[in-house]
């Protein structure tokens, strides 16, 4: 007696089979049917479903079994078990064999069956439980979408792995709340021990799958140390001879997110395998169960998501900018942490080098650090020192580690959820700076890079040109604020887009009204000024100043290009959009070596950049423009204050010269704010 597919019946003798719970079993009728008979009736015993396919529709159950079947018509019996069987031969077919016009059956087949389950189970149905499948087929595929199935896996993102070769142990200490992270894999195998002793239970997957995850089993003496059974140089595990019902539960955790090389999903199967009682003949594989895991993406948040934490960089000369934002974080409810400077980071890194994000499951939601390190070699990572218990760390390499280099995670932004042209963004769009044509000394993120962004999936990246900026950063020039007002077709933010002729148009009413004499940086010390390559100028000089003015018009049109990509990318027009008074002037690269000098001029903000805020809900982190001030009020101020606060924002103007035009980049540098993730959940999404 034996696991089959295709079972022949016999009227001389019952025939015996066993069953894998769930799976069918073709039965041959007409091998052993009497000549005379023309007919047939089927029936099993409740733990028996039939099925019988010779119509549209299928035949199922007790219908089927009232039913007489012409042995002349083509058809498939099918039958399969309900339930795993607590003794041998415990379900029943009968198979009645009748002669035209008689209601006796001339002959009855008999078939016994022992059903045995075998059953690889995982949170298919992604509500935070594992049950298993209705379907069986389904757990092999994986599928987006609201109706859509297929179970998840969490990156382990602790910062205390970092760097630990931990992939080659045998076992590892899990705390309670790190167990809450790993998804679960449910083994269930159920039948008569005296079947089961006689096979043999495989885990496995790919040799390359099993670098991208591990597998751990709980001890037995309900310890802390889970032992690692699949994982990078372990694609197999074969469990010790079954003696009775086994039923285990399994921990996963994902080593990576998905990119270029990865897709993101990891299969895991188990085999039953009948040993065989002659050394001559081979092992069979008697039934195979495999589920299918997607590994959940790396999802970043805009600005227009409400804070949750702030990190502030102390140890850097802003004292001024960090108390206000201490203040502002205290008006939004966010805590605030600090950060110390990283004696092996190039120049400023807090928001250049690492941005917040988070990944989750149905069972958990984590808040991490992406840091893309400028620094070629680097033992320790202080920054993951510096993060609150739960927000995890991981590091993403990348190639080019200039100073102003483009290749880092710095270089993107999110755009709030939109929708273009019928296609929904629920996420948003990563919005990526890049130089969009090749030239000489033209940056741009590295292809590593910007595979990983694009292999997310769930934030389909849209591509900027910002090459022309200094820092090559797109937040220079544009910003997202809330505004919260969906109805009436709007779209619940604003966009904000620098702009150098709502500057001139300013300082040219200004001039008409009689102020041309006002200088820029009235409150700015000269040593200030003098280490900033900036002058005290008037609005007069401003405005007479052919030099800039040339240089600016450069910078509207690279902002119109960028302008025409977002409307259509992110399907806005004019009224989402509001022009931020803002200039720029053309500068060669700062703060870099001679060796990364290059002959091109780089745009830079004249001012303290208005674009660079810190949005935190309604309360907006403004740099200090130190604009023309008329009758005691800064008019740059003033007009912002005229865009925003109307749309209900509260502008708070930071003073902190110093941290502004110093070095490469801008005060935003010296924070970095951990949001609020996105109610909409990703696997609910189709990209």
């Amino acid at each position: 007696m034996s696991f089959q597919s295709l079972i022949h019946l016999s009227l001389d003798n019952p025939e015996r089979a066993h069953c894998v719970v769930g799976t069918e079993v073709c039965l041959d009728l007409s091998g052993c049917a009497p000549q005379k008979c023309k007919s047939f009736t089927i029936r099993g015993s409740p733990g028996v479903l039939v099925n019988v396919h010779n119509t549209d529709p299928v035949i199922i159950g007790e219908e089927a079994a009232a039913n007489r079947w012409s042995l002349s018509d083509p058809m498939d019996v099918l039958v399969k078990v309900t339930s795993p069987s607590t003794v041998i031969d415990e379900e029943k077919v009968l198979v009645s064999y009748y002669q035209p016009d008689e209601e006796v059956p001339m002959a009855t087949a008999e078939l016994y069956l022992t059903g045995v389950a075998v059953s690889l189970d995982v949170d298919i149905y992604r509500n935070g439980q594992v049950e298993m499948a209705s379907d069986k087929q389904a757990k092999k595929n994986w599928v987006w979408g609201p109706k859509g199935w297929g179970a998840i896996l969490l990156v382990n993102c602790s910062p205390t792995d970092m760097g630990q070769l931990i992939d080659r142990k045998t076992s590892k200490v899990f705390f309670s709340e790190e167990i809450k992270s790993l998804s679960q894999m449910t083994l269930n195998v159920q039948g008569p021990s005296c079947i089961l002793k006689n096979h043999q239970l495989v885990l496995y997957t790919s040799e390359e799958e099993s670098e991208k995850a591990r597998v751990y089993r709980p001890q037995e003496d309900g310890s802390s140390t889970f032992e690692l059974v699949l994982g990078p140089g372990r694609h197999t595990y074969n469990f010790a001879p079954l003696e009775s019902h086994l039923k285990e539960t399994f921990y996963v955790e994902a080593l990576e997110f998905p990119s270029a090389d990865f897709f993101g999903l990891i299969s895991y199967s188990v085999s039953l395998v009948e040993e065989s009682q002659d050394p001559s003949i081979p092992e069979t594989l008697v039934h195979k169960d495999t589920v299918v895991f997607r590994v959940a993406p790396c999802i970043f948040t805009p600005s227009t998501q409400m804070p949750l934490e702030i990190y502030l960089c102390r140890e850097l000369q802003v004292q001024g900018f960090v108390s206000t934002v201490m203040e502002l974080s205290e008006k939004s409810n966010s805590q605030v942490a600090s950060v110390y400077e990283d004696p092996s980071r190039l120049g400023r890194w807090l928001q250049d080098e690492m941005a917040f994000c988070y990944t989750q499951a149905p069972h958990k939601t984590i808040s991490l650090v992406l840091d893309t390190p400028r620094v070629l070699k680097l033992e320790d990572f202080p920054m993951k020192y510096s993060l609150s218990p739960g927000v995890g760390y991981v590091i993403q390499c990348t190639k080019d580690h200039r100073v102003a280099s483009m290749d880092s995670i710095g270089n993107l932004m999110v755009s709030p959820p939109v929708k273009v042209e019928g296609k929904e963004y629920p996420l948003g769009r990563i919005l990526i700076g890049s130089s969009l044509y090749p030239s000489k000394e033209g940056r741009a993120m590295s292809k590593a890079l910007r595979d990983f962004l694009y292999a997310q999936q769930v934030q389909a990246p849209v591509e900027l040109f910002s090459d022309w900026l200094m820092t090559g950063h797109a937040d220079e020039f544009m910003c997202f604020i809330p505004t919260h007002d969906k109805s009436e077709g709007k779209k619940g933010f604003r966009l904000l887009l620098a702009s150098p002729s709502a500057c001139y148009k300013l300082f040219q009413e200004k001039q008409k009204e009689g102020y041309g004499d006002m200088p820029l940086f009235e409150e700015v010390r000269e040593d200030q000024l003098l280490s900033n390559g900036r002058e005290a100028n008037t609005i007069n000089q401003l405005l007479a100043d052919e030099n800039m003015r040339k240089q600016n018009a450069y910078v509207e049109k690279c902002l119109n290009l960028n302008r025409d990509i977002l409307k259509t990318e992110l399907g806005l027009v004019e009224k989402d959009i509001i022009d931020v008074p803002q200039l720029f002037c053309l500068e060669q690269l700062t703060n870099v070596p001679s060796s990364q000098q290059t002959e091109k001029l780089y745009a830079r903000p004249y001012f303290p950049n208005l674009l660079q805020m810190i949005v935190m809900g309604k309360n907006l982190g403004i740099p200090k423009p130190f604009g023309p001030q008329i009758k005691g009020t800064c008019c740059l101020e003033e007009k912002i204050c005229q865009l925003l606060e109307p749309l209900g924002f509260k502008c708070t103007f930071i003073n902190d010269f110093d941290c502004y035009l110093t070095e490469v980049g801008d005060f935003c540098a010296c924070a970095n704010i951990r949001r609020v993730p996105f109610p909409f959940k990703w696997w609910r999404m189709v990209p």
